[in-house]
């Protein structure tokens, strides 16, 4: 990969490399995708309209309806300007045939949960034996656990938002913890009782720190430890002050905001001061909207800048379209003028340890 690249390419590779690093890991250990990375690579580093590889990792939503009503969450609280609906199994077959070939790894899930549609461990399964690395990310209400065995998944991340039923659903409103963990704890036992493939069956309890659990996290460490599971901490996003205040923690470290955009009432948070990075997503990832629509990237969860539709469209067309190559270019050369990127990950955040 670095016999083309310049010490130059080479510091951009390390600002990259926190954003970059489960790809990488992915693409060693399966090199499926392995040309495409390289070429987009290249084009990342060049700064191009046109991505020379196709896109090697996929995010697709296969519903963006939800069971809960998580109040900082565009789904839960109501606030996604889109019609709700599920992908149908044929719209799902069709746009992996066009965008599956050349990638390695499929995020099956955006703004919804994905376990609500009926075809979610067939679309799973697919999805495996086309040789995808398949992950997702579910609040754990409603899965069957050996349904999802079968399948084939190779990464699930079980979200609860603290370890009793009153700090939980603070956040995650109407979910029931004790559900959500005894399907956790029976999924963990069928894959010690039937076996763990190679790569297949990774188990994560995510737990989103808040000033109602933070006292909770050594306590989380320990049951993901006892159960055999990773344990990651998230940090909460939020849109406004009072969100901020009623959400965000005591311990500043797990912010991701600005400490005087959360003291004025009825202000927009913005992001804290911290160090620019690329963003090589735009060259590697597309995201795919319940509908075929694509966007430039997780960030667009209201489906503001429409790139294309993988169910009308080629992947060329829509990949490489006008929309995109002006999106790529608006971002290297003008990226204050993207309001979609003040507050991405992208740009720097904390790490949460």
């Amino acid at each position: 990969m670095m016999s083309f690249l310049n010490s130059s390419s080479l510091s951009v590779s390390r600002r990259w490399s926190a954003r970059s690093k489960h790809l990488v890991q992915l693409l060693r250990r399966r090199p499926r995708g392995y040309q495409h990375f390289l070429l987009s690579t290249l084009s990342a580093r060049l700064r191009t309209g046109r991505s020379f590889g196709n896109p090697v990792s996929i995010t697709l939503e296969p519903t963006n309806i939800c069971n809960l009503r998580c109040p900082v969450c565009e789904t839960g609280a109501g606030l996604l300007d889109r019609r709700p609906e599920n992908m149908s199994y044929e719209a799902f077959v069709k746009i992996l045939e066009k965008v599956g070939p050349g990638a390695n790894h499929l995020m099956f899930y955006y703004m919804g949960e994905p376990f609500l549609n009926k075809d979610a461990y067939r679309m799973i399964r697919y999805a495996r034996d086309m040789g995808l690395y398949v992950t997702t990310c579910t609040n754990g209400d409603l899965i069957n656990p050996e349904a999802l065995y079968e399948s084939g998944i190779n990464h699930i991340s079980f979200q609860i938002g603290g370890l009793t039923q009153e700090t939980h659903q603070f956040y995650r409103q109407n979910s029931d913890l004790s559900r959500v963990l005894e399907n956790l704890r029976s999924y963990v036992s069928l894959i010690r009782e039937k076996g763990k493939k190679t790569d297949e069956h990774e188990v994560e309890l995510g737990f989103i720190v808040m000033k109602q659990n933070e006292n909770e996290i050594e306590d989380v460490y320990r049951l993901g430890k006892a159960w055999g599971v990773k344990t990651t901490l998230i940090s909460p996003c939020v849109r406004t002050s009072e969100q901020g205040k009623s959400f965000l923690p005591s311990d500043e470290k797990y912010w991701l905001y600005d400490r005087h955009s959360l003291e004025e009432k009825g202000q927009l948070v913005i992001k804290r001061n911290l160090p620019r990075r690329d963003c090589p997503w735009i060259y590697y990832s597309i995201t795919i909207l319940v509908d075929g629509s694509v966007v430039p990237c997780c960030r667009d969860a209201q489906g503001k800048y429409i790139m294309g539709n993988l169910l009308s469209n080629s992947l060329e067309k829509t990949w490489n379209g006008r929309g995109f190559k002006r999106f790529r270019y608006q971002f290297s050369r003008l990226r204050d003028s993207l309001p979609l990127c003040t507050l991405c990950p992208g740009e720097g955040t904390p790490e949460l340890k």
